[in-house]
């Protein structure tokens, strides 16, 4: 079973590749890029990319890479749009010269448009990404959102209709459980009974699980990750989502709020003992 956390590759991807193990990961997630940014990216370190994707294949280790915060797929700004279309291009680039199976990017946010407009839009966005992008071996990764703001994506209809037209081998599913259950469509009493757990079109395309702890409670709308079992989504519901064996064969990552890195270690250890219990 994988299960890792996000780590930085401020010292080069690498690096990252070999501390994971250190932490007790097998998996882990990084920023492709200064994720409140998107101008005044450094040039990818061929070298670098090579040496990490090596790594990752002798310390057999999988990764994803997690697109900027900034981008919006289902903006009505054309600008930021299009900054965003263009921005994700990159980001399968560097994930593919890395060795990374996938890019994770946040469903959009449509303002005043209304759900529909934003479904639409972002599945434009896509079409063009796909499109453009040479990187066809990396998987784009959907995440479902808190419901924060005009925010699309919160509940798996929305999801299912959003990535209807494009083929499961290109766009996938990333579920955050923290947004889940700010969101209302995950519980605290019954984590197994979320709607996607139990749809095949979704479960098929289910690629990477954000494991997190929420600080604020059930349908609060806020994306406010908690260390496991310190938050109100608790322990017992993270050891069954843990331990469901639907969901066996896909990577974990922790985003939970550490205060250093190497504190990922810890809660690593305690994912895997409530795997054991």
């Amino acid at each position: 079973m994988r299960i890792g956390c996000h780590l930085s590759v401020a010292k080069g991807f690498a690096e990252a590749v070999k501390t994971a193990p250190k932490l007790g990961a097998n998996a882990f997630q990084y920023f492709t890029k200064n994720p409140r940014g998107f101008r005044g990216a450094k040039p990818l370190n061929v070298v670098d990319a090579e040496n990490g994707r090596r790594l990752l294949k002798e310390l057999d280790l999988v990764a994803i890479g997690h697109a900027p915060y900034l981008i919006n797929l289902a903006s009505p700004d054309d600008e930021l749009y299009h900054l965003s279309i263009q921005a994700l291009i990159q980001d399968l680039a560097i994930a593919e010269a890395r060795g990374t199976y996938g890019v994770v990017v946040h469903c959009g946010k449509p303002k005043d448009q209304g759900v529909e407009y934003g479904i639409k839009r972002m599945q434009q966005a896509i079409q063009t990404v796909l499109a453009e992008s040479s990187a066809t071996g990396v998987l784009l990764l959907i995440e479902n959102t808190a419901g924060q703001g005009s925010e699309i994506g919160t509940n798996v209809d929305e999801l299912l209709a959003l990535v209807e037209p494009f083929p499961a081998e290109r766009v996938g599913f990333c579920l955050d459980t923290q947004h889940a259950f700010a969101a209302g469509a995950l519980t605290r009493e019954d984590p197994g009974a979320f709607a996607g757990f139990s749809t095949p079109e979704y479960l098929s395309r289910l690629h990477a699980i954000h494991l997190n702890d929420s600080k604020v409670p059930f349908n609060g709308h806020k994306d406010r990750h908690e260390l496991i079992g310190q938050g109100f989504l608790g322990e017992e519901a993270i050891r069954q989502i843990l331990t469901d064996p639907r969901l066996q064969a896909i990577p974990f990552y922790l985003e939970t709020p550490v205060e250093h890195e190497k504190d990922y270690a810890d809660e690593i250890r305690l994912c895997r003992a409530l795997c054991e219990q």
